[in-house]
């Protein structure tokens, strides 16, 4: 019997240009809100390590992006002993970068990209 996070895509550190970045892979997750909301506090667990990057990647793309998604992200990141100095939001479309910006008043550095490539690249710009 398979399990439905056999499907799911894996969270990971990715060692990029002499750094690490973590990749919170949200995509691809459709309307499924709770999906979304645990599988992110699930991973939390491992991000919030001191020993894992302080640069992200958040992977919304294919996702539908709802208002209890968005405030639990705000609020796990902006609310964690973790500092996050760098995020990338990729697949944010322009009605929710607004919300998402709330962790710019947490003296988080953000952007929202349509491209994961362009995210990595910037990450370390």
């Amino acid at each position: 019997m398979k399990n439905e996070r056999d499907n799911e895509k894996k969270s990971f550190e990715l060692y990029y240009n002499g750094g690490s970045i973590w990749c919170e892979h949200l995509d691809g997750m459709g309307a499924c809100e709770d999906e979304v909301i645990t599988k992110f506090l699930r991973d939390k667990r491992i991000f919030s390590r001191p020993s894992v990057s302080s640069f992200m990647i958040i992977n919304l793309d294919e996702t539908v992006i709802t208002k209890q998604i968005v405030e639990t992200i705000v609020s796990n990141v902006s609310e964690s002993d973790k500092t996050i100095r760098k995020i990338a939001f990729v697949g944010v479309d322009k009605n929710w970068q607004c919300a998402f910006s709330y962790l710019k008043l947490k003296r988080i550095c953000i952007t929202f990209l349509s491209d994961y490539e362009k995210a990595k690249e910037w990450l370390y710009s």
